[in-house]
């Protein structure tokens, strides 16, 4: 995922939420990982439960949908590396 901030001009960040950690404390949840280009930094996202409306609004959207649709097997590569052989983001 790229991802622009106003304070960093026309910088764009690359986070790869493959290799981040989620996590639930006290009725938020957690994404916390690293982004690794252009530089390394640590990253943290919090998400309650106001938010979870907004995310089911634009993941029923049919552009995310048609998006899921043209890359079903990359959902799959996904959900077998990080869920079924837990490999995902863990050093070769």
């Amino acid at each position: 995922m790229r991802i622009w901030s106003t304070g960093l001009g026309e910088r764009e960040l690359v986070l790869d939420f493959a290799k981040s950690k989620l996590t639930r404390e006290e009725g938020k949840v957690f994404v916390r990982g690293v982004i690794q280009e252009p530089v390394q930094w640590n990253f943290e996202i919090t998400l309650d439960k106001d938010d979870v409306v907004g995310l089911l609004r634009v993941m029923a959207t049919t552009v995310v949908i048609r998006h899921f649709v043209r890359n079903v097997t990359g959902i799959f590569k996904f959900v077998w590396d990080r869920f079924i052989m837990r490999r995902m983001g863990s050093k070769e």
